[in-house]
């Protein structure tokens, strides 16, 4: 079942490590999620095709033991390759670690503890190729890089991302072209740095009446209700989304900087002061 992760393993020199006294925790992909994931180790023999196979590995290794009663819905947790992975669990008591689905749970060795998985986990890029990759953000993509953040979100961070919709830019009106001056350019770093909040924040930190302070100087306002969460006036329609470098929220609205969110009916109401 684990020939392929041993083998793995033993490729980029990774076996001594995990003979180590630990205790590690293994999430570990069958033979079957190794083809699914396409990874020949064939394919692996320059330094940097193994730096790679070895962070996908180290991916998969949490530094402690983690039973999976101790896995709870939404737990983040640092791998040794250093990104995250957030966990979930199903009305069944199914436990997922990104979007694989652990199979067997809890095998006992000597230094740890093995959850068998049923896909490759593969680390998160960082969040400009992150919000790159999905169909739906080609627009704060080609604003970030007429602006010239992109060596900023490319950074070390972490940085938690509220990302607009292509559709959310198209509803703000927002014409790249008539923006590609020095003068625009100021004004469209201001709204995307509007849109980022330094720090690690899921939405699970995210409480009712919570304000941060985005990049940019200005406060952001959040609301959270049964509804879900907003911010300012933008709705989350997706959470979580993890990177190397932080974390990505999408939101249905571009978030504006001269906007006032915090003024003196919503300071009531989460102060709990009463305006006649």
């Amino acid at each position: 079942m684990h020939n392929s992760l041993v083998a793995a393993l033993s490729h980029v020199g990774l076996v001594p490590t995990l003979q180590g006294t630990g205790p590690f925790t293994v999430f570990a992909p069958t033979d079957q999620a190794f083809s699914d994931a396409g990874i020949d180790l064939a394919d692996y023999d320059t330094d940097a095709e193994n730096a790679t196979l070895t962070d996908i590995l180290l991916h998969h290794v949490y530094s402690g033991e983690v039973s999976s009663s101790a896995i709870t819905e939404g737990m983040f947790a640092t791998m040794l390759s250093g990104n995250k992975v957030q966990f979930s669990i199903d009305a069944l008591g199914t436990v997922t670690v990104g979007d694989a689905t652990v199979t067997t749970a809890d095998v006992q060795s000597s230094n740890g503890i093995i959850h068998v998985i049923d896909k490759v986990l593969m680390p998160p890029v960082d969040i400009p190729s992150t919000a790159q990759s999905t169909t739906i953000h080609d627009s704060l993509v080609a604003a970030v890089i007429q602006a010239d953040l992109l060596s900023t979100l490319q950074g070390p961070g972490p940085f938690t991302l509220f990302a607009p919709t292509d559709q959310a830019f198209t509803d703000a009106g927002i014409d790249l072209p008539l923006l590609d001056n020095p003068a625009g350019k100021a004004v469209l770093s201001d709204i995307l740095l509007y849109h980022v909040v330094s720090g690690f924040v899921p939405a699970a930190n995210v409480s009712d009446c919570m304000s941060a302070d985005a990049v940019n100087g200005q406060p952001l306002a959040f609301t959270v209700d049964s509804n879900g969460v907003k911010v300012n006036d933008a709705g989350v329609t997706m959470a979580d989304v993890l990177t190397s470098n932080g974390i990505i929220h999408v939101i249905d609205k571009v978030l504006t900087p001269t906007d006032a969110h915090n003024d003196i009916p919503r300071t009531a109401q989460c102060t709990g002061i009463t305006i006649p």
